[in-house]
């Protein structure tokens, strides 16, 4: 019964991965022939191969499961497939670690810096957007809220001067915008002469226009303002300079920002000629005084 149970269980496993056992002594050496064979019993050469036959003989071990014999070549037991070995099965070593704790932190601040960078480029897109589309309504409310400055010409109410030849030739001739009027001081040749304006509001006078008198004789008859020195109520700075010895309107940049009065100190003269056989005049002559600003 034992042996009909044996068969059975060989039956139905098959041996694993067993290899061709080493050639014996009985299938190297080929089958006798059928030739007469002399009698060589007494040649040593004979006797050495009997000797070698037998030392080649297989070495066997027992099975831990069932007991088996089996060839010692042998990996699993050619009855039960138990594995004949006894020693330890090889490990596969442990996978690498493929980055640190430190390398996993800095891959994690990677990642967030690049989430931030891409919030800030959508929030960045969205509000470009927005200014585009309100763009025209910012520059159209700019438009209504901030008014260009405007310079008009200012008239001052009333003018007064250092002295005046007569009422024909007062000051109040520099501000009547008539060309045929002129101012002329009391035969003093501009020495000591001045002139103020007054004007009715305040005022931002940017310009002040000089008008010598534009009759090419009686240009030349009289004296004409050379160096000058400007001043406003409302800031305490002089403004000083020369004009050219012409009848052409001549401009100067003033600088005021609420002003009342304006005042024009004459510091020297150009002298006057004879004009053929008419002599020279002794009076300093002008014909207009104008101003250029923003009335408050």
């Amino acid at each position: 019964m034992g042996d009909d149970r044996n068969d059975q269980f060989d039956d139905l496993f098959e041996p694993f991965e067993l290899s061709d056992p080493p050639a014996t002594a009985s299938e190297t050496t080929p089958p006798p022939s059928s030739a007469p064979v002399e009698e060589t019993s007494a040649d040593p050469a004979a006797t050495t191969t009997d000797e070698t036959a037998e030392s080649v003989a297989v070495d066997q071990v027992q099975c831990p499961a069932c007991g088996a014999t089996n060839p010692a070549y042998n990996h699993h037991c050619e009855r039960c497939g138990s594995r004949l070995s006894t020693d330890p099965m090889p490990i596969a070593p442990a996978p690498a670690s493929r980055t640190s704790a430190g390398g996993r932190a800095l891959g994690v601040l990677a990642a967030v810096v690049l989430v931030v960078a891409l919030i800030a480029l959508m929030v960045n897109i969205f509000r470009s957007g927005d200014a585009e589309v309100a763009g025209p309504e910012t520059s159209s409310s700019t438009t209504t809220t901030t008014q260009p400055v405007i310079v008009s010409e200012i008239i001052p109410t009333s003018v007064k001067a250092s002295s005046q030849l007569s009422d024909r030739f007062g000051p109040e001739n520099l501000i009547d915008g008539d060309p045929e009027t002129r101012w002329n001081d009391k035969s003093a040749r501009g020495v000591d002469a001045w002139l103020e304006f007054t004007f009715a509001t305040p005022v931002q006078i940017t310009e002040m226009e000089f008008q010598n008198v534009s009759d090419d004789t009686k240009f030349r008859q009289n004296y004409k303002i050379q160096g000058y020195t400007i001043t406003v109520n409302d800031l305490n700075v002089p403004i000083r300079g020369r004009l050219v010895n012409s009848n052409e309107p001549q401009r100067v940049r003033i600088a005021s920002l609420e002003t009342f009065t304006l005042r024009v100190d004459v510091s020297t003269t150009y002298p006057a000629q004879p004009v053929g056989d008419q002599p020279p005049f002794d009076e300093l002559a002008l014909e207009d005084v104008r101003f250029f600003g923003v009335e408050k």
